[in-house]
């Protein structure tokens, strides 16, 4: 039987429950609700034996560096969570868990947590945006600036005259020189939507295969293909702001969005495909946004626990 495929979010909410359970501030509910996680999908069982293991790496530091972060008494604060959190998921790429894809977004130049969005300015001008969840390599020279995103939702503004832009992800490789272009890394395909001034972008499998956007202008492409150029959506430059804006998005749709910045896992009935919900919602404060839609839709909100929520039909 094939082992799941890890990805970095697995590891990330593995080493999540792993570091929450090791605290004295952990409850019978945190315990449950981790059973639920490691039973909800094969990938997080595996990734949470595979966390496990990695524990023998920790046992082996000296006995009194060990004891001062473990030993019983030592409560841990949120902030210490949030730090062993970041050291067992870190250790859990340097041992090997996954591929060096998959342990990449880690270790790179620039990243944010979940729940995150952050801003960078390089010398000449030019503008970074890092949405939640976000990782990348940078590297710039008097050539220009050589961006490598690893995962997640980039916003770069480029001044007229700022050096020129190489943008590469998963799926292609985007030229720019000046403008405001988004790029965002999915599952299984990205997205390039370009506001002002002009850019390109080739595939990363098909040599010579490419599409030039203009501004108002977006585009979906995977390694392989890429799919009609359409209009490009200025809503969806929302989250800049801290907010979400739906106009009819489907229920399940704006909860899979809304999921990208919260912390444990938001689930939604398939029963709820139908629905269509409308409004500008806060991602800043994702909990007041759920509690929200009971108020507009037939719906419910059943809690596991702090970190697992599940939308049901009222």
């Amino acid at each position: 039987m094939s082992q799941p495929q890890l990805s970095p979010e697995h590891i990330r909410q593995a080493a999540h429950w792993l570091a929450r359970l090791w605290s004295e501030q952990a409850t019978a509910e945190d315990e449950q609700a981790c059973v639920h996680w490691r039973q909800s999908d094969p990938a997080n069982e595996y990734a949470w034996q595979q966390l496990q293991q990695l524990q023998g790496h920790f046992d082996s530091v000296p006995a009194r560096t060990g004891h001062r972060v473990l030993a019983p008494g030592n409560r841990l604060s949120r902030r210490q969570l949030l730090v062993m959190t970041g050291v067992i998921a870190s250790g859990a790429a340097m041992t090997g868990i996954g591929t060096r894809q998959q342990w990449q977004p880690l270790l790179a130049d620039q990243r944010t947590a979940t729940g995150e969005m952050r801003s960078l300015r390089l010398a000449d001008g030019t503008q970074l945006k890092l949405n939640t969840a976000t990782s990348l390599n940078l590297r710039s020279d008097a050539a220009g600036h050589r961006l490598r995103l690893l995962r997640g939702e980039l916003l770069v503004e480029l001044p007229e005259n700022a050096r020129s832009l190489q943008l590469s992800c998963r799926d292609g490789v985007v030229q720019a020189h000046h403008g405001r272009l988004c790029l965002r890394q999915q599952a299984h395909d990205s997205q390039l939507a370009v506001y002002s001034g002009q850019a390109s972008v080739e595939l990363q499998r098909i040599e010579g295969e490419s599409v030039t956007l203009n501004a108002g202008e977006a585009v979906t492409f995977s390694a392989q293909r890429v799919q009609p150029v359409r209009p490009a959506d200025t809503n969806q430059l929302a989250w800049i702001d801290g907010r979400l804006v739906a106009e009819r998005m489907p229920l399940t749709h704006f909860l899979a969005e809304l999921g990208r910045y919260r912390q444990g896992m938001l689930r939604a009935d398939p029963d709820l495909a139908r629905l269509q919900l409308t409004g500008v919602f806060s991602l800043r404060n994702t909990d007041v946004t759920l509690a929200r839609l009971p108020e507009v839709l037939p719906v419910r909100l059943r809690y596991f626990s702090r970190y697992w929520v599940k939308v049901e039909p009222a």
